[in-house]
């Protein structure tokens, strides 16, 4: 396995509101190179679309045209925001970007012809060998009243060790609905850095849902810039951690046309010693009057030694805008682990119904049976302890 190299600082918040907190961006470990032990990949469904490869620095140049030439302002007065220098903004943000384009050397643009709407989704899946270092980079764009789902899986053996680093710029132009879905199924022992940018034009709606369920450090981004009027977006994401692992989770709705609007709903359980930091920032800018924002998170502790940052921010430069957070952190009451114990259900088997009635909202939005079936059994094995049986994952 290549050499390790820590201090890559990703998942910025766009304003230092919580430093004190000390979780204003994070740092993650990077491959100084990558060793060829790629990913066993295959994909579905493609004849829906036009696929190109490009050197990555064409593919960046590509992709930038669609940002509309957006200013990445450094300092607004009054807010002290602190932006990234993209044209084309991500959530982990402009260090990471740069460290895919020097440790690319392709990327696969997909193309949803004008009007067409994808009867199937198209799924592309990444199966990692224990071991493996690998990253990738796509562009996925859907053109202008066209309709597609785009699912990607990255998964492998649930001992395997490895690093995967992906890349995703979402181009949604007018009219258009696209729905991407990341589901991360990878081993105890991977590092996971997923990165998503998204520009959304004119009355044009971006789905991004996502379940972050394996792994042992899971750096998530996302960062969806609603820049034509009347422009959507939906983030419906659910995580599980246990034993000591990481979930660190940056999303941004940027709010910049008129009449937008943005939903966040996260859900999640944390047990053992699992850490997580989520950040969810609505950021309406000048300009975008009558635009409306939402966010929400809901959080599981199974466990008195877990630690959860939950760090919700709305900013503004508009007054004629409707933005809400809130978060709600609970516990499984030993009045309802008795209560479920006396029906013959184990404390093991209570928490993974739990978890799984959190989760299943969200793996309900996949369109795809295998990767459905996919997910639920990787659930049910997660949560599968040898002194405590494997647990009901026939439901």
């Amino acid at each position: 396995m290549s050499t390790e190299n820590s201090g890559i600082l990703i998942n910025r918040l766009p304003s230092p509101t919580w430093f004190r907190l000390g979780v204003n961006g994070a740092a993650a470990e990077k491959r100084e190179s990558f060793d060829g032990k790629s990913a066993f990949f295959t994909a579905k469904n493609l004849g829906q679309v036009d696929v190109k490869t490009f050197p990555a620095e064409e593919a960046i140049r590509y992709a930038d045209s669609f940002s509309d030439g957006i200013r990445r302002e450094k300092y607004i007065a009054g807010k002290r925001a602190i932006y990234q220098e993209q044209h084309f903004a991500s959530g982990l943000g402009a260090e990471f970007d740069d460290y895919m384009i020097n440790s690319v050397s392709g990327v696969d643009v997909y193309t949803v012809g004008e009007g067409e709407k994808l009867a199937s989704p198209v799924i592309l899946s990444f199966d990692f060998a224990d071991g493996a270092d690998t990253a990738s980079m796509q562009i996925i764009r859907a053109c202008r009243d066209s309709e597609a789902v785009f699912i990607i899986n990255q998964k492998s053996g649930r001992s395997a060790e490895g690093y995967s680093a992906n890349s995703v710029r979402v181009i949604v132009e007018q009219g258009a609905k696209l729905h991407l879905i990341r589901n991360n199924l990878t081993g105890r022992g991977y590092t996971v850095l997923e990165d998503t940018a998204a520009v959304v034009r004119e009355s044009g709606e971006f789905s991004f849902t996502q379940l972050m369920l394996g792994g042992d450090k899971v750096y998530s981004g996302c960062y969806a810039d609603l820049c034509g009027d009347k422009s959507v977006l939906n983030i419906n994401a659910g995580y599980t951690g246990d034993y000591e692992n990481l979930i660190d989770i940056n999303y941004v709705a940027c709010q910049r046309g008129k009449k937008t609007k943005s939903e966040i709903n996260v859900n999640g359980s944390l047990r053992d010693k699992a850490v997580k930091v989520f950040r969810g920032t609505i950021d309406f800018r000048q300009g975008a009057s009558g635009s409306e924002g939402d966010e929400r998170e809901d959080v599981l502790l199974l466990s008195p030694q877990v630690t959860n940052k939950t760090v919700p921010v709305i900013l503004t430069e508009e007054e004629e805008v409707s933005g809400h957070h809130g978060a709600t952190i609970g516990n499984l009451s030993e009045e309802m682990l008795f209560y479920l114990q006396t029906r013959g259900i184990p404390k093991n088997e209570a928490e993974l119904l739990m978890t799984k009635g959190r989760l299943q909202s969200i793996a309900d939005r996949i369109p795809d049976g295998g990767t459905l079936d996919e997910v639920s059994s990787f659930i049910c094995r997660s949560h599968s302890r040898p002194e405590n049986g494997k647990g009901n994952c026939d439901e």
